[in-house]
């Protein structure tokens, strides 16, 4: 068994990527520019909200502007800073799941590329005291997957790297587990495939929320 499940925030325990998307399309509406769906936002998503924006911003000029992206950025935070809470919500029995671990004695923690504002209130929102340690992006760490994040909140869990598996639904919390040298678990309720998540040769993967609670416990 696992002594700590360290988890991704969106689309791993949270959905939310109508939020995500109406912010994104808020912004571009500022700019006048044609609004996105969800399945190509989706497949966006994962490698923090301004790389996403650079790689909107590329689409539609050619070439990333910084002072483009700053404003773009901008309105997004602008409106989804207001209405994060508006159509997001836990994914149909990950409350249930956190309660199994707690009452097993496993660790939970959240490491996201959202802003660490964004992510702590996300976290207190729906999962009150049933996540222990919870961090969005900082100033003082690069995003996933570099490791340096992750590894920092194992160090302040005091787990071992053989003790701790790292849980997300993209390429990069495969990449971010690989990088720290930890165990990987992806899911498939998220914003990847699992053709994607087996090409990044996760160590695991679950269809399902059983299958999670099953491998994190190694029943």
């Amino acid at each position: 068994m696992f002594k700590a499940a360290i988890f991704d925030l969106d689309g791993t325990l949270l959905d939310s990527v109508e939020d995500l998307e109406k912010a994104c399309n808020y912004a571009l509406s500022k700019f006048n520019l044609p609004q996105i769906n969800s399945q190509k936002y989706k497949l966006m998503l994962g490698y923090g909200r301004r790389k996403v924006i650079e790689s909107i911003i590329s689409e539609f000029f050619g070439y990333d502007q910084v002072d483009v992206t700053d404003k773009f950025l901008e309105y997004f935070n602008e409106y989804y800073d207001s209405h994060m809470f508006d159509n997001t919500k836990p994914f149909k029995g990950i409350i249930d799941m956190l309660d199994i671990l707690n009452k097993n004695e496993v660790i939970t923690a959240v490491l996201s590329n959202k802003t660490h504002d964004n992510t702590m209130n996300l976290c207190k929102k729906y999962f009150y005291d049933k996540i222990k340690y919870s961090s969005g992006l900082k100033d003082s760490f690069n995003a996933k997957p570099d490791p340096t994040s992750l590894l920092a909140i194992m160090d302040y869990l005091n787990i071992k790297k053989e003790d701790c598996i790292y849980i997300g639904d993209t390429e990069i919390d495969i990449q971010v587990a690989r990088n720290a040298g930890i165990k990987s678990l992806g899911v498939l309720w998220g914003f990847r495939t699992q053709a994607m998540l087996e090409q990044e040769n996760a160590d695991f993967i679950a269809s399902n929320i059983d299958e999670m609670i099953e491998i994190i416990l190694n029943k």
